[in-house]
């Protein structure tokens, strides 16, 4: 998650404001995203590379699945937190430090929006892929959240126009972190044709959260 902006990477400012964010106020989101990701990765073996890993939060899932997981990410501040639920390392999630066809399994948990390439990531991803690999995409859901979607009240979301504009926004409904990282969008149709461009075939997706889904989790399979 930690995108580099000139020397610094984004979330080292807020690494132990997010680490104690995520395990507090946003802990009922936190665990939701685990149950999702545990859901669309499934039990597995063998490496599995956790790309923009941050805090590494769910490394204990991961693990709990069967695989052995490292993380990435280019924030030295949130790997600090990191280091202590799996192996990680300060890397570009578009130029990852593993030979090709090697991984077993990669995810991307709450990322794509922090990435400003992600379609670069994924095919660096995808390549580092055993053929069989699984690829898995957990993000807020493209089509009800971002800066044109206020979810203030938990009973109703209003959509307002710029569900096109895919730079990185500040402004807008933002609570919690990305008030102070932004996030960048990706609409749904681009984002589904970057895996399969990547060389990925989709083989599951789930859509979760009530009344209006918030999540979009996307298993993708290494086919050539």
């Amino acid at each position: 998650m930690g995108v580099a902006t000139g020397s610094r990477a984004r979330y080292d400012e807020w690494a132990d404001w997010y680490e104690h964010y995520i395990t507090g106020d946003a802990r009922d989101f936190t665990e939701r995203t685990a149950e999702i990701l545990a859901r669309v990765l499934g039990p597995g073996a063998g490496p599995l590379l956790d790309l923009a890993c941050g805090t590494g939060i769910y490394g204990q899932t991961i693990s709990a699945l069967g695989w052995t997981p490292f993380g990435v990410d280019l924030s030295i501040g949130q790997l600090r937190h990191a280091c202590s639920r799996m192996p990680v390392a300060v890397a570009e999630a578009s130029a990852l430090p593993v030979r090709p066809r090697t991984l077993a399994a990669v995810t991307a948990v709450l990322c794509h929006t922090d990435i400003d390439d992600y379609a670069h990531t994924c095919q660096a991803a995808s390549a580092a892929l055993r053929t069989g690999g699984v690829f898995a995409h957990v993000g807020v859901h493209p089509c009800f959240v971002g800066a044109f979607a206020d979810r203030t009240s938990p009973s109703e979301i209003s959509i307002t126009p710029g569900y096109w504009e895919r730079e990185r926004r500040f402004e807008g409904p933002w609570r919690g972190v990305r008030a102070k990282v932004g996030a960048r969008h990706v609409p749904l149709g681009e984002l589904l044709d970057t895996f399969v461009r990547a060389g990925l075939s989709i083989d599951r997706v789930i859509e979760a959260g009530e009344p209006t889904p918030d999540i979009l989790a996307v298993r993708c399979i290494r086919t050539g």
